[in-house]
């Protein structure tokens, strides 16, 4: 088939012009969240000092509503910087006990691992100590000014990006080619083009990105430079000479310990030292009585080595979102255009289909991130005892309830309405979902959202999975699972960092906003993914005829033997490396960088592998080697405990899920009387039981380590390995002697 070239032309660049737009959007977001952590950082070191002084007055006894040195203190915070706009104490029971400055209304964190809250007055963060905390109100004004600064730059490099983009789809268009290009050849320019001007975008990104770190180490070792200074001339002040001052080594070593990126600080008396880019900063610093005296900050070159890493790994994670993005709209107009002519109004259309599943996998994990958060903070504001603090994991325990009676009667509503009908209620579910966490303004009513959001997630997954196993084409039953399989981790890829992006820079109910608007989109894919009215089969698919096929012993060796083993080993993924990374130290972006890489592993590769293995391994031996090989993967890192390990188990996992997740579908199509569909839902049953069971047995032995508790899922698997591997071959020995019979 063939486009006209100018056709092809304006394609490509339009797709850049979006591809650009959006991928500065999640650049901007980023950005934004760094000059945030920046600015609360640099400016939490002014109260260091603060922290030891009422520490010491405290372990003295003195309560804190009595302590009356506590305004001077708070004000000698607020003449450090200007950012500082007010400071308070909290007690602890986060109750108010003194405020200075403009800080009129109560802020508070809900966890003690939130750093800082954005809101739309201030940044607002939060410093321990041993009776309450501080509470630092910042300007927003330096963020929005480098925010806007940035946006300029990513404007300008933007536009030169797209310059190049206009001029490599000429050079590619006229190269060799006449007024028609083939659809493959506008696939692969497309692609091209666009990957390498995503990179480029990138790079230039990154290399701002570095820039603004490094003047955060200065701005770092300046707050530094006056904290000492203050603490100094306190001590002057008091009537101590500076000559007389004693253990200055030990004080700067005590505030060394305190910053990460600093390794060591010392006194300079005499004419200034020059700063060394990011290796030192030199600061002068007034102190009475003293002239030409300064500070010297040596900079930690692991820290900043690591945090560099962290950094690029943040911006390599967008590149790639932005790169799904690309490849999924070409995949889907190519597609389009060679699938046009020929489709039939009776079978799904796949283009339309993957497109579709990708949507739905964003908007399912755009709250991914935080929504443990979310839902404590609306516990928290409820002000119960801690004895109800079950509560505020009630909205995900509905979910999961709720997901399960979605699975339950996804069957019966398919039989009833048909799937089109089916997956629009779905949709209109999560929609309504999302629209009412949007706005929840109490605990009870976010548990009722996250309720009638979990109908969403039970009956569109599971519809589709069902719909798939429905298919008698063998090679349509396939081909289903390998684009679900693709689009669903994409999407999920995709989803989990730019809902995390949004609810940084914006607020939680935006990133609910979007997820409705994405669900409204997903209505219109419906229609073009080419879903059937009303699906015909024999026998209409229900739980209790589904449950009926347990009566066959290969069933249930099959359920509790594979797929228990097989869907508590997706915890490996999902569970106990992030639970290991956090051991190890790795920051949040390592970490989402590892699992991104399952992602893409299982996104791109599942259809050529699974093709390779479906032509050559029968499905029982197939399912055998998927097992053992899990097996070997994960037990690798269970019992070495390594970093390397558990890389090298990500990446393998990743590897034989690419066939293993499409051929279990298929595991008991030998067994006569039973159907793909039924057993399919069995299946789906026994692994939201498995996953539901899983993290209960691995959290008993979490405190030997995440390794460790990890030997319970290689345990299972080793289990079900030899019981699955006997009954293959007692079955294979049956069905020889009833061949030989015959």
């Amino acid at each position: 088939m063939k486009i006209k070239r100018n056709r092809v032309i304006l394609t490509i660049v339009l797709l850049g012009v979006v591809m650009a737009l959006f991928s500065a959007a999640l650049n901007i977001m980023s950005y934004r969240k760094l000059q945030a952590d920046t600015v609360v950082y640099s400016g939490v070191l002014n109260s260091s000092s603060a922290v030891r002084k009422i520490n010491y007055a405290l372990s003295f006894g003195k309560p804190l509503d009595k302590f009356y040195g506590l305004t001077g203190i708070m004000e000698g915070i607020t003449r450090l910087s200007d950012d500082i706009k007010g400071v308070e104490i909290a007690d602890k029971n986060k109750g108010r006990v003194e405020a200075v400055g403009d800080i009129t209304e109560s802020v508070r964190r809900t966890t003690s691992e939130e750093e800082y809250v954005f809101r739309d007055d201030g940044l607002y963060a939060f410093v321990d100590f041993d009776g309450g905390e501080i509470i630092l109100k910042f300007e927003r004004e330096s963020v929005d000014a480098a925010t806007r600064e940035y946006i300029g730059y990513i404007v300008r490099i933007g536009l030169y990006v797209m310059l190049g983009v206009i001029a490599a789809s000429f050079l590619a268009c006229f190269i060799k080619g006449g007024n028609e290009l083939s659809v493959k050849r506008m696939r692969i320019s497309a692609i091209i083009i666009l990957v390498v001007s995503q990179c480029v975008l990138g790079g230039l990104a990154m290399a701002k990105v570095d820039y603004a770190f490094a003047e955060s180490l200065d701005k770092i070792a300046v707050m530094t430079a006056k904290a000492v200074e203050s603490d100094i001339n306190e001590v002057i002040e008091k009537g101590v000479e500076y000559n007389e001052i004693t253990d200055l080594e030990g004080y700067f070593e005590e505030l060394v310990q305190s910053i990460s990126e600093i390794s060591r600080i010392e006194l300079v008396n005499g004419a200034p030292l020059e700063s060394d880019g990011i290796n030192n900063r030199y600061t002068s610093i007034d102190v009475t009585g003293e002239s030409s005296l300064g500070l010297n900050c040596y900079y930690s070159r692991d820290y900043i080595n690591r945090k560099r890493v962290n950094n690029a790994i943040d911006i390599l994670i967008l590149i790639l979102i932005t790169i799904f993005m690309s490849m999924e709209a070409i995949q889907f107009l190519t597609n389009h255009i060679e699938c046009r002519d020929t489709q039939s109004a009776d079978v799904v259309y796949i283009p339309g289909f993957r497109l579709f599943v990708f949507a739905e996998g964003i908007a399912f994990a755009l709250d991914s991130g935080f929504f443990s958060v979310f839902a404590n903070k609306m516990f928290d504001a409820m002000n119960l005892p801690e004895s109800m603090s079950f509560l505020g994991g009630m909205p995900n325990t509905m979910y999961s309830v709720s997901v399960l009676m979605g699975l339950f009667g996804c069957g019966y509503l398919i039989n009833k309405f048909g799937m089109k009908k089916t997956l629009i209620a779905g949709i209109i579910a999560g929609i309504i979902g999302y629209i009412l966490c949007a706005f929840s303004p109490s605990l009870p009513f976010l548990i009722v959202s996250r309720f009638i959001f979990g109908f969403c997630d039970g009956i569109i997954v599971n519809a589709i999975r069902l719909y798939a196993a429905s298919q008698k084409d063998k090679d349509m039953h396939n081909r289903l699972l390998v684009e679900y399989m693709a689009a669903i981790n994409l999407g999920v890829c995709c989803g989990v960092v730019i809902g995390g992006l949004i609810a940084d820079v914006a607020s939680y109910s935006v990133v609910y906003i979007v997820g409705a608007a994405i669900g409204c989109l997903c209505l219109m894919l419906i229609y073009i993914a080419h879903f059937p009215e009303k699906q015909e089969k024999e026998e209409p698919l229900s739980l209790t005829v589904a449950l009926k096929e347990l009566r066959f012993p290969q069933v249930r060796i099959f359920m509790i033997f594979v797929v228990i083993p097989l869907y508590m080993s997706s915890l490996f993924v999902e569970y106990t490396f992030p639970l290991f990374g956090d051991e190890m130290n790795l920051s949040n972006s390592m970490v989402a960088g590892l699992l991104m890489t399952n992602f893409m592993i299982i996104a791109y590769l599942t259809d050529p592998i699974s093709e390779w293995v479906t032509k050559r391994i029968k499905t029982r031996e197939a399912m055998f080697i998927y097992m053992l090989l899990q097996t070997l993967s994960i037990g690798l890192f269970a019992f070495t405990s390594s970093f390397w390990a558990a890389i090298l188990a990500i990446i393998f996992t990743s590897l034989w899920d690419c066939f293993g997740l499409v051929v279990i579908d298929s595991g008991l199509d030998h067994v006569k009387g039973t159907v793909t569909e039924h057993s399919t839902l069995l299946q789906m049953i026994f692994g939201k039981l498995a996953i539901g069971i899983g993290p209960i047995a691995i959290t008993a032995r979490l405190g030997k380590g995440a390794a460790k508790a990890t030997e319970v899922i290689v345990l299972v698997l080793v289990v079900g390995l030899i019981v699955y591997g006997a009954a293959i071959l007692h079955f294979n020995r049956k069905d020889s002697e009833g061949g030989e019979k015959a």
